[in-house]
């Protein structure tokens, strides 16, 4: 239904005058005004005050038409303002795959010609040509751009061994969400997995584009990059480096994994069952020790949930494109084991193994991935079904506490901010 004729359905509402009531005031809340704004098709309120002020305006007219009349003019004025901060918005994007690195071979004799294939939404839109008998290091270097000015939410790289007696073999993928305040990372590396398991890197250069000039945003405006994220707060974990590295601050060394989401692309039905026996990772893990006052807590633990972490990113006053790369990141394994005079955390997380040994009932000092320093006291607290590993971490940039409750084969952790705001994850035993 058009603009005009939902306008008219609403003047005639006897409880629209209570929005322009509200409207006028300035009072109200944008949820109460929602219903209105979804019937006009508009996207916000100072829309709907510009075609409220249209309509009521001829509010006298001896027919609802003429108000409505009025109305469509307003509404698609504002519809017209709403475009224009469209395209302000608008950006285009270009892809570069520069190479890969295999952590073995796929091919049951010979050398690899392996190639890549870029996907976007489900569907392919590129593919490199084969890399011939590069096996397990293909460079390819080949640039695509999406010009559609719409960028798009993700986009999928999938790395395949071209074999001209059977189908070609799928070695592993990588999904990397956008945003348009990406900005430009460059040469940044991404894991490769398989059913779960690294299979590899793939190097990309990711950049946003301003269509209407085809340069980067800040460089069109001539204006420099913009500062990086404020670190008012810690994020915990791994996200103070994995927000850092999506930030292009992080050394370019830095290999990120994120969660994997399965070959796509029309190939993906033409895969070829493995020839070369897969072989088990090598994974670094901590030695599991038991005994000590966290007996509970040693061993092993594999995430299963997160929660809490998006809203408690926005409150942190992280950037959409972290936020995305955060979340997007692949769920991570936890070891801890009792060395002595201390608990060894080793956190195998989406960018690479992060270590922390930790005391019990004692000070020590402890840096975030902000390299900010902290005094932390760790204390096991045990309870009837378990017990709680509580550490206390003071800094000049604030203070938090995480907490990390065994109950039976559950662990959950819980971090909280000393601003009220918290996140968390559930294991379970590995």
């Amino acid at each position: 239904m058009d603009v005009m004729n939902m306008f008219a359905k609403c003047c005639a509402n006897p409880s629209f005058d209570q929005y322009e009531d509200a409207i006028q005031s300035g009072g109200g809340s944008l949820t109460s005004k929602r219903p209105i704004l979804d019937e006009l098709e508009l996207d916000s309120l100072d829309n709907l005050r510009q075609a409220a002020a249209g309509a009521f305006a001829v509010a006298a007219a001896p027919s609802a038409a003429a108000a409505a009349q009025s109305a469509a003019a307003a509404g698609r004025s504002a519809a017209a303002a709403a475009g224009a901060d469209a395209e302000e918005v608008a950006r285009d994007f270009v892809l570069e795959v520069h190479s890969a690195t295999l952590n073995r071979s796929f091919a049951k004799v010979g050398w690899m010609d392996p190639y890549a294939i870029i996907s976007c939404e489900c569907v392919e839109v590129s593919r490199t040509k084969p890399a011939k008998s590069a096996h397990k290091s293909p460079t390819w270097d080949m640039k695509h751009q999406f010009n559609s000015g719409k960028l798009p939410p993700f986009v999928m790289i999938e790395v395949y061994d071209k074999n001209n007696f059977h189908r070609d073999v799928f070695c592993g993928t990588v999904t990397v969400p956008l945003s348009s305040d990406m900005g430009s990372l460059e040469l940044r590396d991404f894991t490769l997995t398989k059913k779960g398991r690294s299979t590899g890197s793939v190097r990309l250069s990711l950049k946003v584009l301003d269509p209407r000039t085809g340069l980067p945003p800040a460089q069109e405006a001539e204006e420099p990059r913009a500062a990086p994220l404020a670190r008012t707060n810690t994020l915990g974990a791994e996200f103070d480096q994995v927000v850092t590295w999506a930030t292009g601050e992080q050394d370019g060394n830095v290999q990120l994994t994120l969660q994997e989401q399965g070959p796509s692309s029309p190939s993906a039905g033409k895969i070829q069952e493995e020839e070369q026996p897969e072989e088990q990772p090598e994974i670094d893990r901590a030695i599991t020790n038991g005994g000590g006052k966290a007996a509970l807590l040693m061993g092993s633990w594999k995430c299963v949930d997160t929660y809490g972490l998006e809203e408690f990113l926005k409150a942190s006053g992280v950037g959409v494109f972290q936020r995305k790369i955060a979340m997007a990141a692949k769920w991570p394994g936890w070891d801890f084991s009792n060395e002595g005079d201390f608990i060894l955390f080793v956190n195998h997380s989406a960018i690479g193994d992060l270590k922390e040994e930790i005391p019990l009932n004692k000070e020590y000092a402890y840096k975030d991935g902000h390299k900010n320093d902290y005094t932390c006291l760790a204390q096991w607290i045990p309870s009837v079904d378990g017990g709680c590993l509580k550490i206390d971490r003071k800094g000049k940039i604030g203070d938090y506490v995480e907490e990390r409750t065994i109950k039976g084969a559950h662990l959950d952790f819980a971090l909280t901010h000393s601003n009220g705001v918290k996140w968390g994850r559930s294991f379970e035993r590995a």
